[in-house]
């Protein structure tokens, strides 16, 4: 008899800190308008969802080579509204694809900005760098 009650507080416990969990990721939002993402810098924690508003012309497209290791890539279709899911703690840079030689695109920092010695390395380039002078802005280097 024990057991089973230990079992059940177990299993009970359990799905509260997973409901706890769950309930506690926010889901943010960034604006495409005419060739930025507002806001182009964004905090949040690993969970957390973003969705991507007013899309028409535009697509989201997180950027080879600036995403953590490990992390899933996305691309959103065009025009769509799009949500996605940041499991991974780190700095992921994405854009716009018809709109990158404008350079519209944005970061999102997921936690602590575990791969930011990465993203230096990669020594950025043209519509990069500027990605990379707004997150160095952002953390205050």
């Amino acid at each position: 008899m024990k057991f089973g009650k230990t079992a059940i507080a177990a299993v009970f416990g359990a799905s509260t800190l997973f409901s706890a969990a769950v309930m506690a990721s926010e889901n943010h939002t960034v604006r495409a308008t005419l060739t930025t993402f507002e806001p182009t810098v964004l905090n949040i924690a690993v969970g957390d969802t973003i969705t991507w508003t007013n899309m028409a012309g535009h697509d989201s497209q997180s950027l080879e080579g600036y995403i953590p290791e490990g992390a899933s890539p996305w691309h959103s279709s065009m025009g769509d509204n799009y949500t996605h899911t940041f499991e991974q703690e780190g700095v992921y840079f994405y854009i716009c694809t018809p709109h990158w030689g404008t350079a519209m695109g944005g970061v999102v920092i997921v936690g602590e900005p575990t791969n930011y010695e990465a993203l230096v390395a990669n020594n950025p380039r043209g519509a990069t760098r500027r990605l990379m002078r707004q997150l160095d802005a952002h953390l205050g280097n």
